[in-house]
């Protein structure tokens, strides 16, 4: 996809992350570019998705991002306003609390049974993806966005030994509807040492199947990344 004139830096930024992905059809490519994008917060919370725009910063016709964009209303992170067209869904402070706290619950059970079942290629896996995250200098934007992605696969290193799978679903729904907010707070505190702290105590508690250790230091991940957020979140606002 060759991208047209216009917005050269997030076009420059969309070509980035098209390059990251693998070979796809062409409307699964729109799809994982533009929901790369909202991931990466190149398009914000609120902000209209306008398929002219759309096709012309990705240089295709209207046909693919008729086919991504309602897969991206499915996964919760656009909504279509009658007579608008396509939004980036925007959440209020409560309920990105509301999906933390959803999260803590689920998440927390599903590391119980990972770490009680979990074999030592699963930990030889997560242990390779913390070893990639700490290694990254999230100040360069590339490397910022693999720590990202890497982070989600962390995680589900953690928990996919459950076996699941029906939470495997929810959590990665529950995921996907904060990530961005996840992400903002991050590219506006350049700071992810705390993060990368709560993962090696997550990780040696799963390496050990110490389960009373992985509960409790699941829950103060979550609750700290919904603290971060949210006062992040409260800080961009007071200086807006």
């Amino acid at each position: 996809m060759k991208p047209a004139a216009g917005k050269p830096r997030r076009v420059q930024v969309l070509n980035t992350y098209e390059k990251m992905l693998k070979p796809a059809s062409l409307p699964e490519l729109v799809y994982k570019t533009i929901r790369s994008a909202i991931m990466n917060g190149i398009y914000k919370p609120g902000e209209m998705l306008r398929q002219e725009e759309l096709a012309k910063s990705l240089g295709v016709s209207r046909a693919p991002l008729r086919e991504a964009l309602p897969k991206l209303e499915a996964d919760g992170i656009v909504k279509l306003l009658p007579r608008r067209g396509y939004v980036v869904v925007s959440l209020e402070p409560e309920e990105i609390k509301e999906i933390f706290e959803l999260r803590l619950l689920i998440e927390k059970h599903a590391a119980t049974i990972a770490t009680k079942l979990r074999t030592d290629q699963d930990v030889l896996r997560a242990k390779s993806i913390y070893e990639q995250m700490i290694a990254l200098d999230i100040n360069d934007p590339q490397q910022k966005a693999q720590w990202y992605a890497l982070n989600s696969d962390f995680h589900e290193a953690l928990l996919r030994p459950s076996g699941r799978e029906h939470f495997m679903r929810a959590i990665t729904s529950l995921r996907t509807a904060v990530e961005p907010y996840i992400r903002m707070e991050i590219d506006l505190t350049g700071d992810v040492e705390e993060a990368n702290d709560e993962h090696q105590k997550m990780l040696s508690a799963f390496a050990n199947q110490e389960v009373e250790k992985i509960q409790e230091y699941t829950e103060k991940h979550i609750k700290n990344t919904t603290k971060r957020l949210l006062s992040g979140l409260e800080n961009k606002q007071q200086q807006a």
